[in-house]
């Protein structure tokens, strides 16, 4: 598919970036904040005018939607079927002190009045991962592929091409540090009930890099509102649809805390926040069950 050799191109020119640049740098804030409200670093101005360039060449995309812009962006191919949507720097809080980065994507078809319904009309999703290794994780064609970048043949290779999710995992990822302004009381219990279980926690504080352990290993994420951000930091359209895309196919569940994140109606502003939950099946289950409690 054109749409993903654009990608692909785009995810090595940011690694590249990545790599050869002195982290520190590439941390710096630029003097602006983006349309979500946070601080905007020279390596998201760098990778979004990567991911720009390369998609709007591309002939199968008519719309481009960005963490970067203030608004979507059209393309000169007014007939064409795809809108994009991507967070080309997810992360990038942590590029200064070397974790793990990467970029977020889904591919949204436009039905016969051109217009996107909600989350179940993306026809493919993704995200990948600056870290030891440049890698991507594919939702498509109803399936989940992994792959890594070889540097000596510059091409992806793939290491797993039906990927799916544990049923339960051992792991649970939040920012206890608000957990006190939670405004589901639901969290604070089932965080109780994974200590009784003896699940170990994780947080990274980048989406990319804590939904991928969660995919890879099971378990449970969730970034939900508190009173500060009552509805949560992740936003709709490049963050959650997608991972609640990847999930789905990777037999994992996503929810916003009432239903599925890709039954949420599509937004009618780019940056649109959610709360958000990505887990195992019996995670889910323990989650359910939280709220008869409550």
């Amino acid at each position: 598919m054109e749409i993903l050799a654009c990608l692909e191109k785009s995810f090595v020119q940011i690694s590249d970036l990545i790599r050869k640049t002195n982290s520190v740098n590439l941390g710096n804030l630029v003097d602006t904040h983006n349309a979500s409200g946070d601080d905007v670093k020279t390596i998201d101005v760098m990778s979004n005018d990567i991911m720009k360039d390369n998609l709007s060449k591309c002939a199968l995309i008519r719309t481009i939607g960005s963490e970067e812009e203030d608004e979507f962006y059209s393309t000169k191919f007014t007939d064409a079927p795809y809108l994009i949507c991507y967070d080309p720097l997810d992360g990038s809080s942590n590029i200064d002190v070397n974790i793990t980065t990467g970029t977020i994507f889904s591919v949204y078809e436009y039905d016969a009045n051109n217009k996107i319904a909600d989350g179940h009309s993306i026809v493919m999703s993704g995200y990948c991962l600056y870290g030891g290794a440049t890698q991507y994780v594919l939702a498509y064609n109803n399936k989940i592929s992994f792959y890594q970048y070889s540097a000596e043949d510059g091409l992806f290779q793939l290491l797993n091409d039906n990927l799916k999710m544990k049923e339960k995992g051992a792991i649970y990822s939040l920012n206890e540090s608000n957990k006190k302004a939670w405004t589901d009381a639901r969290f604070n219990q089932l965080i109780e009930t994974f200590i009784e279980q003896k699940y170990t926690t994780r947080w990274v504080g980048s989406l990319v890099a804590d939904a991928h352990r969660t995919l890879i290993k099971g378990g449970f994420f969730a970034y939900p509102g508190n009173r500060k951000d009552t509805e949560g930091k992740i936003r709709l359209l490049y963050e959650a649809y997608p991972f609640a895309h990847i999930f789905h196919h990777a037999g994992g569940v996503s929810s916003n805390g009432v239903c599925s994140i890709l039954d949420v109606p599509f937004p009618a502003k780019i940056h649109q926040k959610t709360p958000i939950v990505l887990c195992s099946k019996y995670e889910h289950d323990l989650f359910v069950n939280m709220s008869m409690q409550v």
